[in-house]
């Protein structure tokens, strides 16, 4: 986030000169810089604040972070799975369909998918044949 005027709150993070003034910022010299974990409303946004930007983070309690702690988590990166999320009931694969829904998707069901594929090709394929 940047701010117009520096702010005392626990849940802003001030980046220090990490941020202001680096010439790679895209953070002008005169705003003071700030990140937030864990998250807030949006009446937490204080009065000349702008979010800049948002991304995702491994959970984990992040209270009492530094700058440093936070921008070293960020660079490590992080794992997005929606599978086990997602798949809830499904007992072994689940895909999201055209109407982004989830639908499992059991070897059982695949075979039986295949199986009927092929049924149909035959079917299409007697039907030209000259006997």
């Amino acid at each position: 986030m940047s701010c117009a005027n520096p702010v005392n709150s626990p849940l802003y993070v001030d980046t220090g000169t990490c941020l202001n003034g680096a010439k790679s910022s895209n953070v002008s010299v005169s705003k003071h810089s700030y990140v937030n974990v864990g998250g807030m409303k949006a009446s937490d946004l204080k009065e000349l604040c702008r979010l800049e930007r948002m991304t995702l983070l491994p959970a984990k309690d992040y209270r009492n972070m530094s700058f440093k702690e936070i921008h070293s988590l960020l660079a490590y990166g992080f794992e997005l799975s929606w599978h086990n999320s997602r798949c809830g009931s499904c007992s072994t694969i689940c895909y999201v369909d055209h109407s982004y829904k989830t639908q499992c998707e059991g070897f059982y069901w695949l075979r039986i998918k295949w199986l009927r594929i092929i049924i149909k090709m035959l079917a299409d394929t007697g039907k030209n044949s000259p006997c």
